[in-house]
């Protein structure tokens, strides 16, 4: 176990989220803002380090030891071993190149370790969450965009370079739209928060929305529509954000089916917060499809599940991040990554 307490910090493109953890996962402390994305790097910098120090001083007034190290999740791609974000599509440029574990660390004085949110976050559940248990797990968000990690006999799955498991950029559609990242018909091309935002968009400029969405881009303005408003547009009965929407659904079972077919895992999970506002609607879909396409032995044995700890996934996850990279902290057996 950990011998004290850490900061924890969850980057997402929607959100940051900065905590003090215990070494059973538990949050003591959180403090959440929006992601300053139109910011150079040293403001970004800056700007995160304000958010865990706010999170570390109400920690420390309450009676709370000093914090042993931080742990950060961020979206990937990137360089766990530097720290480095390599190029996440949906930051925008001022993150790529950003070597944020070094200036986080060296701005609290404090050990790091760095990896993807996607990573983080299947530690915590596996843990901590819906996963304990499992050693063939494999973890899949669908937010604003799409993400995913993986656990296969009982070990992280990371590859030689340290960037395996991007899940979200699995080609579900070879003549598909385009994805952030600029290759066609991966899965966060249609399901991701941005994705649904973009085609509910052009579903306006085109003419093919119905009365609701119209009147949504009336209201607001076509370029301010967002997934939820799509989603709220199909509960109206507007046909093109009914398409949009099982779209992006089918999409996500497509993506299911191959990841089982694959990896053969025991539970599949499916986190972020598109799934926890869509639930059974999402989940339903995605089993049948793994039921009634997936290769026999594999569907039999695997449960989809939704995830457990919502956004709290990422902050428990950063325990056994530190745990495992920073092994001079951890006085038992350390989980395998």
């Amino acid at each position: 176990m950990l011998s004290g307490a850490i900061l924890a910090l969850d980057v997402g493109a929607t959100n940051v989220r900065a905590a003090v953890v215990g070494p059973d996962g538990t949050i003591d402390v959180r403090r959440t803002a929006r992601t300053p994305t139109g910011q150079a790097g040293d403001a970004v910098v800056s700007f995160i380090l304000d958010l865990l120090r706010q999170a570390r001083d109400e920690y420390a007034a309450s009676g709370g030891r000093d914090a042993i190290a931080v742990g950060i999740c961020a979206p990937g791609p990137l360089d766990a071993a530097t720290g480095t974000l390599i190029e996440p599509p949906n930051l925008g440029g001022d993150w790529r190149g950003l070597a944020l574990g070094p200036a986080i660390g060296d701005g609290l004085r404090l050990p790091w370790a760095l990896d993807r949110d996607t990573v983080g976050t299947i530690l915590g559940e596996w843990h901590f969450g819906a996963g304990r248990g499992s050693t063939d797990l494999v973890y899949l968000t669908i937010s604003t965009g799409v993400g995913g990690a993986v656990v296969t006999d009982g070990r992280l799955l990371l590859g030689p370079d340290g960037v395996a498991g991007e899940l979200g950029h699995m080609t579900v559609d070879m003549d598909g739209p385009l994805c952030g990242c600029g290759a066609p018909g991966h899965v966060e091309a249609f399901a991701s928060g941005v994705a649904i935002a973009r085609a509910g968009r052009s579903a306006v400029r085109d003419g093919s929305a119905g009365e609701p969405l119209k009147a949504m881009a009336e209201s607001a303005g076509v370029d301010r529509i967002t997934a939820e408003d799509v989603s709220r547009a199909a509960d109206l009965g507007d046909r093109a954000a009914g398409v949009i929407l099982a779209g992006a659904r089918r999409a996500v079972a497509f993506a299911v089916v191959s990841l089982v077919n694959v990896f053969a895992p025991d539970v599949v999970m499916l986190g972020g917060g598109i799934t926890r506002a869509w639930g059974e609607h999402l989940l339903a879909p995605t089993r049948s499809a793994v039921a009634e396409q997936a290769f026999r032995i594999q569907a039999d044995r695997v449960r989809v599940i939704a995830a457990a700890l919502g956004d709290d996934g990422g902050l428990a996850g950063a325990v056994p991040l530190v745990a495992a990279r920073l092994p001079h902290l951890d006085t038992r057996e350390r989980p395998t990554t």
